[in-house]
């Protein structure tokens, strides 16, 4: 077996990780990578690279390295090592800047998006099935209880105990099965819910693959995306908001996760106290709702709290722009442009142009300090369209206002809270299409 090639100098925390995982496998073959080249049909100086960190392999080379070990130890590839490698392989994809990378990064996402669609798919159908067997002996019971019922009247005679204990035994199993066909309903649809969220990540995945496949660079700026812009002659980091999408990826069932979210909203102080929240676009732009610091007329000044810092912000932007604070006023959002930076860098997120009913969002915003006290995350439903503003239920909470909603199954911003209604946990979202209309948002050409 020859020597493996050396780390070179300068390769990335994940490139390393992953290419001495590679190493720590390709070991246990005990053969050379021209041997292993010749049996897997690679170029045995692509392999080198491969175990050296000078390329990012395919995930397929990944899979056939680490079956191919545990078929030369009599094994099988197990669940934690697998993962752990897709790990390292998706780290590694992500601190790529290849337009190849993202293609493969994207890829990789729609098939544990795939992977997730059909294993909920298939929990979906065995619940159905499950609930109609239930039904059906529900109903074969109800008929015995009626033959039982309708030879009683033609024959009183009179009473048998054992008759009364059948009875109480049949009556006893249909209270049985109407409690659990009533669990397995409430299962079916959490099941049902889950299977539409993973469909949308997997129909948006797709386009956004087919973009990245189209693109020469897919980190520029394409058609669609949104850029938040500050003073003119301001060198201060832009943030793409529909394009290069930045999702958290992890072994959770859903696309997003409360680290990504909190890294977006940002808390808004009203004479000192933390009143309500906002949307970081860029380190020195906010976007939030009238409901989080007033409507034009009674607004009072804003600072912005964001990784330990406290910036006063100024508000360059209503809409709409006439000093208007009728309930109907639509969309109600306010730009706030901060006197200094907040954040070095801001990912980038999607916008969801319609979220669907029975879609669920995530919020993590922060209440006000005489309510929560600090951080409150909720997950919140969504319920349908009240005109243009997106109706929702869920945990809400005095002091979400301008908090960011985000999509479970996509990582797409679905709107910012804009109202709550007071005698039920409901309010109204300002979708997150209605920021297209903002004139201090430049879209590119």
């Amino acid at each position: 077996m020859t020597e493996l090639r050396q780390f070179d100098q300068g390769l990335s925390r994940e490139m390393r990780a992953l290419a001495e995982a590679l190493r720590g496998l390709f070991v246990g073959l005990k053969i050379s990578e021209r041997r292993y080249a010749a049996r897997r049909r690679y170029d045995s100086s692509t392999i080198s690279r491969y175990l050296s960190g000078r390329r990012l392999p395919p995930w397929e080379f990944v899979l056939n390295l680490l079956h191919d070990v545990a078929e030369e130890r009599g094994t099988a590839p197990t669940a934690e090592t697998t993962e752990m490698l897709r790990s390292l392989h998706l780290a590694a994809l992500e601190a790529g800047r290849s337009p190849t990378h993202k293609v493969q990064l994207l890829e990789q996402r729609l098939a544990l998006a795939d992977e997730q669609a059909r294993r909920v798919a298939t929990r979906e159908r065995w619940l159905e099935d499950t609930l109609r067997d239930r039904e059906h002996r529900i109903r074969d019971l109800q008929m015995q209880f009626r033959e039982l019922q309708a030879s009683i009247s033609l024959d009183p005679g009179p009473p048998v105990d054992d008759g009364d204990a059948d009875r109480m035994d049949r009556s006893a199993e249909r209270a049985r099965l109407c409690a659990e066909i009533r669990q397995l309903k409430e299962e079916l649809e959490q099941a049902r819910a889950l299977h539409r969220q993973a469909e949308e990540r997997c129909d948006q995945l797709e386009r956004q693959l087919a973009k990245a496949e189209t693109e020469d660079d897919p980190r520029e700026e394409g058609p669609g995306g949104l850029t938040a812009v500050g003073p003119v002659g301001e060198s201060a980091l832009r943030n793409v908001i529909h394009g290069s999408v930045v999702y958290n990826i992890s072994s959770t069932e859903t696309g997003i996760d409360e680290r990504f979210v909190d890294s977006m909203t940002v808390q808004l102080l009203i004479e000192g106290r933390v009143m309500s929240n906002g949307l970081l676009l860029d380190p020195t732009t906010v976007v939030t709702t009238w409901s989080a610091i007033g409507p034009p007329d009674t607004a009072k000044p804003v600072a912005v709290v964001a990784n330990d810092k406290c910036v006063d912000a100024t508000v360059v932007e209503w809409l709409p722009s006439e000093d208007r604070t009728r309930p109907e006023a639509f969309p109600r959002l306010a730009v706030l442009r901060l006197a200094s930076p907040v954040a070095a860098f801001v990912p980038a997120v999607d916008i969801d142009v319609q979220p669907s009913p029975g879609s669920q969002l995530l919020v993590s915003g922060y209440g006000r300090s005489d309510h929560a006290g600090g951080c409150y995350s909720c997950l919140l439903e969504v319920k349908g369209r009240t005109g243009s503003w997106v109706r929702v239920e869920g945990e809400l909470v005095p002091g979400l206002g301008g908090a960011p909603a985000f999509h479970v199954g996509t990582g797409a911003l679905a709107g910012l809270v804009s109202s709550r209604f007071r005698d039920a946990p409901k309010g109204l979202l300002a979708p997150a299409e209605s920021l297209r209309d903002l004139t201090t948002l430049s879209w590119p050409d």
